[in-house]
């Protein structure tokens, strides 16, 4: 191919000339997601002056707690996507480790500098006063999978509201009438936000909240988390008042209960259905295959690069709450109660 114009890349995503030049120039008046989209189809392309304006940012940071590095379920399908997208860019990128004292202390890793960092991606949840002492040093930061109405700057989260809303209307759809949820509120955002959500639905849905059925307390430890069943012995008092079906606020919540459910002689989904969060991939293997919402994991990874690029380039630009789409995926551990 020729020299990439405009008018080439605007027929390929399908838009006008004029909205393809407001994009790359991160002018108003374009969303978010399809700035994104002529963005990425302009790289691919080969167009020159974005590929130009890409090698300015020579390195980004990645900030995420010590303990995601022995998570091999969830934040390493997004740091694959940060790490991904930086490649296909020729930027180069460091990954820093906050462990729990740094943290607690506010000690920024020495070697973020603006000297040495043009960006910053954080990964997960970070307590507010260290993240507010990151972004005193003045370097452009986007956030992924967290959110504080104290910090100012551009998050990049899953549509959580919308997939606590579609399971609901599976399950109400599916003839259940009595459900329970299990999470943490003290982790992250997106667990906060996910059992908000389940209770603002199931009002709607006019289906019945049992208080001795939201269980909100939930910690699970050990790296073999399907075996750490301890918790949900305890919990588990299987009668006719028990949920026929239950939202988990992750997969490994639901994968553990699951386990032990049928430890206890409760058969899924023939008793209980069981829905988890995020589509991590054992979910798609284990017995019986999990019914859950997909997250894009490596797509919220590839989003925070390109953000945090038009960040750096546009300073003076409103911060942006972006949401990447959820999807319900049924597989076997629900069923109808007809």
């Amino acid at each position: 191919m020729g020299r990439v114009r405009l008018e080439d890349i605007a027929a390929v995503v399908g838009v006008s000339k004029n909205t393809v030049s407001k994009a790359l120039r991160g002018a108003g008046g374009v969303s978010a997601e399809m700035r994104e989209k002529i963005r990425e189809t302009a790289l691919k392309m080969g167009y020159r002056r974005v590929r130009d304006l890409d090698k300015e940012v020579e390195n980004i940071t990645v900030l995420c707690r010590e303990s995601f590095f022995g998570e091999p379920t969830f934040w390493s399908s997004i740091l694959y996507g940060i790490e991904n997208s930086a490649r296909n860019r020729n930027i180069k990128l460091s990954v820093t480790a906050v462990d729990a004292e740094d943290e607690e202390n506010l000690n920024i890793p020495y070697a973020i500098n603006k000297e040495t960092t043009n960006g910053i991606i954080i990964v997960g949840t970070l307590n507010d006063g260290f993240i507010k002492k990151i972004k005193a040093l003045g370097i452009p930061i986007v956030v992924i999978d967290h959110y504080s109405e104290e910090i100012q700057c551009d998050y990049i989260n899953s549509a959580n509201k919308k997939g606590i809303y579609e399971a609901l209307k599976y399950l109400y759809k599916s003839g259940h009438r009595k459900i329970g949820f299990i999470g943490n509120n003290e982790w992250a955002y997106s667990f906060r936000e996910r059992y908000e959500s389940f209770i603002y639905y199931a009002k709607k849905f006019n289906i019945e909240v049992d208080e001795d059925y939201i269980w909100l307390d939930i910690s699970l430890k050990r790296t073999d988390f399907i075996e750490d069943t301890d918790y949900f012995k305890r919990k588990i008092k299987y009668s006719e008042k028990f949920p026929s079906a239950w939202i988990c606020s992750n997969d490994k919540i639901a994968l553990a209960f699951i386990k032990s459910l049928m430890d206890l002689g409760i058969s899924v989904p023939d008793k209980v259905s069981v829905i988890g969060f995020d589509d991590i991939e054992i979910a798609r293997i284990s017995h019986p295959r999990l019914t859950t919402l997909n997250v894009p994991k490596q797509a919220m990874g590839e989003r925070a690069v390109s953000q945090l690029l038009f960040r750096i380039s546009n300073e003076d630009k409103p911060y942006e709450y972006i949401e990447l789409n959820t999807s319900l995926i049924v597989r076997d551990s629900t069923k109808g109660v007809f």
